[in-house]
């Protein structure tokens, strides 16, 4: 919208809401309104009948510190004359002459001259603080609190109240008004115009302005609720922060405005009054805040919502915690602060009217009326002038906020309305592309698994068993197909209502058998039963043969699906003339809500245990299926306890029981049953070949060829399995296939691996989890792991690598591709291993200069000195070297008589030049184990020359051998000097300046045992390096 038109639009609404309080001021405006002067007020010829009522404004008597009714406490004489003081108005300049306070007692006195003796007559005193009583003509006919000379005896209270009387025989009122104030820093006595009429005008005024108040109050009661339910829906906190926003201000209204309603309502205490008024402000101007904070940019939004929130904790904790007399400050505080917010406000508003839409123009124009009234407010009660509440401000913005939220729902209705239909057409036409599509498949799919059998019967004798299994493989992926194909079709036909059953007798016991046969392909690599327990001679059921097999097919399936070892079960009986099937299994079972939701079409309860596949259609074509039968079916189910399907089928009333010639006949029945569900579809006859498929039994274990990269597969589904067996046979590589991440984690301590190939989502233990507990013993080069899965989210491929996948690849994966990539993977496994031997290999070769000649200038001593010692020494030097040059091209492991060989000749030779070092040994007897070559000798080496040397007084070093229950734990302790426990970590770690001896063993040991040296140091009390070599004694 332009800005003149903008600009336009203000001001016309602004003039109407201007003109429409103008006219409702002139209305209650009383005619030929008189005003008091020197303390009286004339109103003969006033026709108080008229029922029009008047201010009692104008001048007053003022007697300042003095009551004049009887009191308890002390009075002045009335020796000096009444102040003559304007009302309404505060007395800060009158009651206590000579200073401006708010705080005193003083009397206000009226006089009234009337035509009417007998007239009933009311006055309406909205307020005068901060305490008053009322007499007339000498009586005391109303208070509000307890005014006194003293503020100890004095009790505050601000509440409007009514007197009703009549004049006295002289027709003469006599006002006079007692007040006092302790409380109130704005300032005291009548602050308000006090209205004067008959009995009936003030109770039809009073009662209209009340009215007025109660509609307003209503409507936006009405509104908070409205806004309440929008936050229910959306979830959006503006909705919140908008309805907390017009509670605090029905608050302020409900306790501010003249009538005071909620002291009518509530017993409220004085003080309490300004507090609620000071929270309700600042929990406004903290919703306000919320409300505008969008409009900040990014930088700004999060300090200013920061500091807001600490102001407004300061705001709650000062409106509870100071005094009345504070109450003031508080509020201008307040106000100085949700300056900036209204301002941010105004300028949001603007900017949203500048954009044209009619929803931004309408919620100007109500910011606009809720301006005005707040305006209007504020003048009234900086004038004092006491009118009949106006509502119709207020009114007027509900009902343009409400208009916009009306509106706004309404396009959201059509829209909804709209979608709804292209919706239900995009699902038309997504069940007609899904028949179409499995009417397509099923021929290459019935060609793919008949040419197979034809092949499998025909080559069986030829080709070689290898051939045969992966033939057998390609027959059940096709079945598999086939049956997911079948369920789309049924779910269209189901859905159009155009699927007939032919109901005819039944024998159960057979049918169960048949079934059992074609779902056993399915527990081929998982210790899994299938038990018939329906008993031979039962009553036949009326159903839909085909059907029926249908039911028990996709109950069985889903059954043996999630279930990973264990049985499952068909159970029948007979209750109340119907037969009651049940379809148990011992697998992962289902929470109360999976129960809840398990027969809506497209629904996988796989997902929360880490199962996959499949349309979720199953159980939905059961229950149909079912319910066509007039029958129904039930689950129950417990997480981990399995799950149990029961449904109900109508016994033959004239059948009897076959007996055992039904079972003699188990096969016959189930090959014409089969054929039965070809001729459903008679696109693709014998979609399911009828085949013997033998029990479930565990594959053997492999034994691997030394030289071939070894690899172990892990998946939930046998068949993914047979297949990468398959595609990685070719590759001379030893594949172990497992259907469990705990067995792979089992078989990793148990052999080495260069390769481990694992599916995402298995249960019991995810790929996610299998790869994390891998990572927590070897890193990527010593291990890889390779990702196989059909999950192709983003968020999958990265979490898959954040486990510590080396590699990602989705299904359906190209065989080369396959290939490439495991060999890329092996080979990394390879160069990683051939760095450890080489680092190790090097140290075994190299021999310190120093030490060497060191070594030959000893002998060279000993010479002259003592020839033995000399013999002694170069047989150990000998030996020495033979043992350092012996290992370069031996294994991962030798005997530790030869390790030990080599430790003892090099301490020889250390006490032979250092006399003052000291050598223990601890040795268990019988231990004949290997382990891996250099790992005793450079930890004794270490500790002579690093923590021995600085010592030498009473140095001392021990080599401790001992057995343990999983194997022989090997030690090298010395007294020398230690280190702290930071230092001695980082021996483990690369980095500059870090030698490879003890990581090169820390990398072997980790490689060979899943774990390393331990090393325990402190300053002064010596290092102890050991490791444990696992093996069965």
């Amino acid at each position: 919208m332009k800005l003149h038109r903008l600009l336009l639009t203000i001001l016309v609404f602004i003039s109407m809401m201007t003109a429409g309080r103008l006219i409702w001021l002139d209305l209650f405006k009383p005619s030929d309104q008189p005003y008091a002067a020197n303390g009286r007020l004339d109103l003969h010829g006033w026709k108080a009948e008229s029922n029009a009522t008047i201010t009692l404004d104008g001048e007053w008597e003022f007697y300042p510190g003095v009551f004049l009714m009887p009191q308890e406490q002390e009075r002045r004489p009335l020796s000096e004359p009444a102040a003559k003081v304007n009302i309404p108005s505060n007395w800060n300049k009158w009651v206590q002459p000579g200073s401006q306070t708010p705080y005193g007692f003083g009397t206000y006195r009226l006089t009234i001259q009337v035509d009417a003796e007998n007239e009933v007559y009311s006055i309406y005193v909205p307020s005068v603080r901060s305490s008053s009583e009322l007499y007339i003509n000498g009586k005391r006919m109303a208070s509000s609190g307890r005014p006194a000379s003293t503020a100890q005896a004095y009790r505050a209270e601000n509440l409007p109240y009514v007197a009703t009387f009549m004049a006295n025989e002289q027709r003469i009122i006599e006002l006079v008004i007692q007040a006092a104030n302790y409380s109130d820093p704005r300032g005291g006595g009548l602050v308000r115009s006090l209205k004067f009429g008959t009995d009936e005008a003030i109770y039809r005024e009073r009662q209209l302005s009340m009215g007025m108040q109660y509609l307003t109050t209503a409507a936006l009661l009405i509104q908070i609720a409205y806004l309440l339910i929008i936050y229910a829906i959306e979830r959006k906190k503006f909705w919140l922060y908008f309805a907390l926003a017009l509670l605090c201000l029905t608050i302020v209204m409900l306790n501010s405005s003249e009538d005071k309603l909620m002291h009518q309502w509530l017993t409220i205490p004085y003080a309490w009054g300004y507090k609620i008024l000071c929270l309700s402000f600042t929990v406004l101007m903290y919703s306000l805040m919320h409300m505008t904070s969008d409009q900040l940019t990014a930088a700004w939004r999060t300090p200013v919502v920061r500091a807001y929130k600490g102001l407004a904790v300061v705001g709650i904790l000062a409106g509870i915690a100071l005094p009345t007399r504070s109450s003031e400050t508080l509020q201008y505080v307040i106000f100085l602060c949700a300056a900036p917010i209204i301002i941010l406000l105004v300028v949001s508003v603007l900017r949203t009217a500048m954009r044209g839409m009619i929803s931004s123009l309408l919620q100007l124009l109500a910011f606009l009326a809720f301006t005005n009234h707040l305006l209007w407010w504020f003048i009234f009660i900086l004038t004092g002038i006491k009118v009949i509440f106006y509502p119709f401000d207020l009114m007027l913005a509900m009902v343009l906020s409400s208009s916009i939220w009306i509106r706004r729902y309404y396009v959201m209705y059509t829209e909804q309305k709209e979608l709804t239909a292209r919706l239900e057409e995009i699902n038309r036409r997504k069940d007609e592309f899904l028949a179409n599509t499995s009417h397509e498949l099923r021929n290459p799919l019935h060609g793919m698994i008949g040419m197979s059998q034809v092949v499998l019967e025909r080559e069986k004798e030829i080709i070689s068993d290898t051939s045969m299994r992966e033939l057998e493989t390609i027959m059940d992926v096709g079945r598999r197909m086939s049956f997911m194909l079948n369920d789309l079709l049924d779910t269209v036909r189901l859905k159009d209502n155009s699927l007939r059953l032919q109901i005819k007798e039944v024998a159960l016991q057979p049918v169960v058998s048949g079934v059992m046969d074609m779902i056993r392909f399915m527990t081929n690599g998982k210790p899994i039963v299938l038990k018939n327990r329906v008993p031979d001679r039962l009553p036949n059921v009326l159903a839909d043969e085909n059907r029926l097999i249908q039911i028990l097919f996709n109950l069985l399936h889903n059954a043996v699906k999630f279930t990973h070892q264990g049985e499952v079960a068909v159970e029948a009986h007979i209750e109340k003339d119907k037969m009651f099937v049940a379809v148990s299994d011992t697998g992962v079972g289902m929470d109360k809500e999976t129960q809840r939701r398990v027969f809506e079409p497209y629904e996988q309860a796989g997902a929360m245990n880490g199962y996959e596949g499949g349309f979720g259609l199953g159980l939905s074509i059961c229950r149909q299926l079912v319910e066509l039968h007039g029958e129904s079916i039930e689950v129950r189910s417990a997480p981990g306890q399995g799950s149990r399907f029961i449904f109900s089928l109508a016994l033959d009333p004239g059948g009897e029981a076959k007996g055992a010639a039904v079972q003699s006949q188990t096969t016959q029945e189930h090959t014409g049953a089969v054929a039965a569900m070809n001729r459903e579809y008679p696109h693709s006859t014998g979609l399911i070949p009828y085949m013997e498929l033998a029990p479930a039994r565990a594959e053997p274990v492999k034994r691997y060829v030394k030289d071939k990269p070894r690899i172990l597969a892990v998946d939930d589904d046998a068949l993914n399995l047979n297949v990468l067996t398959a595609l990685l046979s070719e590759e001379d590589y030893e594949v172990v296939a497992v259907t469990d991440g705990e067995e792979a984690l089992g078989l990793l301590q148990d052999q080495e691996w260069d390769l481990l190939i694992t599916d995402l989502m298995m249960p019991r233990m995810s790929g996610y989890e299998l790869t994390r507990l891998i990572r927590e013993q070897y890193t990527m080069p010593e291990l890889p792991v390779l990702v196989l899965t059909a999950r192709t989210r983003p968020e999958d491929i990265e979490n898959g690598f954040l486990a510590g996948a080396n590699d990602y690849v989705t299904k359906p994966v190209e065989a080369r591709e396959l290939r490439a990539r495991v060999q890329a993977l092996t080979q990394l496994t390879s160069s990683s291993r051939e760095r450890i031997r080489m680092e190790a290999a090097w140290l075994q070769a190299q021999i310190e200069p120093h030490f060497f000649f060191n070594t030959l200038n000893s002998i060279a001593a000993l010479h002259a000195v003592d020839p033995e010692q000399m013999l002694l020494l170069i047989g150990h030097f000998a030996d020495y070297l033979r043992e350092k040059f012996k290992f370069q091209n031996v294994g991962e492991l030798i005997p530790l008589r030869d390790e030990l060989t080599l430790v003892r000749s090099y301490l020889f030779i250390e006490q032979t030049r250092f006399d003052w070092l000291q050598v223990q040994w601890e040795i268990d007897e019988g231990l004949e184990v290997r382990i891996p070559p250099y790992s005793i000798q450079p930890l004794v080496e270490n500790a002579i020359r690093h923590g021995l040397k600085k010592v030498k007084q009473d140095a001392a070093i021990k080599i401790k051998i001992a057995k343990q229950e999983d194997g022989v734990e090997i030690a090298v302790s010395d007294n020398g000097i230690g280190m702290e426990e930071e230092k001695a970590a980082a021996l483990l770690k690369s980095g500059p300046g870090q030698g490879i001896g003890l990581r090169n063993i820390d990398l072997r040991l980790n490689r060979l045992y899943g774990a390393g040296l331990n090393i325990k140091s402190a300053p002064g009390a010596g290092t102890t390096v050991s490791f444990v070599v696992f093996v069965k004694l």
